[in-house]
C-alpha cells in the first residue's frame, strides 16, 4: 500500500480516503461474465461474493466505515439477481454508508432497490470530487475511474493495473480483474502522472 496525499492506495484496486474512512471503488462491472456467454464466449461465472472477495478483506483489516462505488458497478444491466447479490453483500460488510455513482455502463440502475440507486454526482469527500469520469471533469480536486490504466513492460506479457496522480487528481484502476486495462504509458495524456501499479499484494510506484 502507498499513502498518496489524504489517499491510501491498495492492492484491492481501491483507495481509502484517510481523514473520513471511506473507500472508493469504481468499475466493478459485476455480470461481465455473464455478458461475454450470452456472446457465445466460454468464460466461468462468479458469484459477487467472490468477485468482491479482496474488497471486503479491506474493509474490514482498514476498519473502513463508508464505501463510494464510483461507476460501472455493472456491465450492462442491473438485473434482480445481481442487485439482489449485491444487496447480500452489502449487508454483510459493516459499512455504515454507501454511495453509488452511475456510470456509463450501468443499465437501468435508478430502477434499482433503494441502497443501489445512484446518487447525483460528484461525491465530496472532504475537497475531493469523486466522479465517474466519462464526461467532464469538474474544477478542483478529483477522483475518477472509467479509464482503466494499466501497465504493459512487454507485449507478450497481460496488462498490470495502476493507479495515475498528479496533484489534485487521482485515477483509479478498474476493479474488475476481466476488464482488460489501458496502457497508459503509451498515452501522452498521461505523461505527466506518477504510475502505481498493482503487483499481487503489493502498490509499487514505477518510474519512466
Amino acid at each position: 500500500m502507498i499513502v498518496w496525499d489524504d489517499w491510501l492506495l491498495t492492492a484491492a484496486r481501491a483507495a481509502v480516503h484517510l481523514p473520513t474512512g471511506t473507500a472508493v471503488v469504481s468499475d466493478l462491472h459485476l455480470g461481465y461474465a455473464d455478458v461475454r456467454r450470452r456472446g457465445g464466449e466460454a468464460v466461468p461465472l462468479r458469484p459477487v461474493a467472490a468477485s468482491l472477495h479482496d474488497l471486503r478483506v479491506l474493509l474490514h483489516e482498514k476498519a473502513v466505515e463508508h464505501l463510494v462505488l464510483a461507476g460501472d458497478v455493472f456491465e450492462a444491466a442491473a438485473s434482480p439477481d445481481l442487485c439482489g447479490e449485491l444487496l447480500r453483500w452489502i449487508e454483510g460488510i459493516g459499512v455504515r454508508s454507501v454511495r453509488v455513482l452511475e456510470g456509463n455502463h450501468d443499465r437501468g440502475l435508478s430502477k434499482a432497490p433503494e441502497p443501489l440507486r445512484p446518487v447525483r454526482p460528484p461525491v465530496l469527500l472532504g475537497e475531493w470530487q469523486v466522479v465517474h469520469g466519462d464526461g467532464d471533469l469538474p474544477p478542483g480536486r478529483v477522483v475518477q475511474g472509467h479509464i482503466h490504466p494499466a501497465l504493459r513492460p512487454r507485449l507478450d506479457l497481460p496488462p498490470v493495473p495502476c493507479f495515475l496522480t498528479r496533484p489534485g487528481h487521482l485515477v483509479l484502476p478498474a476493479y474488475c480483474a476481466e476488464a482488460s486495462g489501458v496502457d497508459v504509458s503509451r498515452q501522452e495524456r498521461w505523461a505527466g502522472y506518477d504510475r502505481h501499479a498493482v503487483v499481487g499484494g503489493s502498490v509499487l510506484s514505477v518510474s519512466g
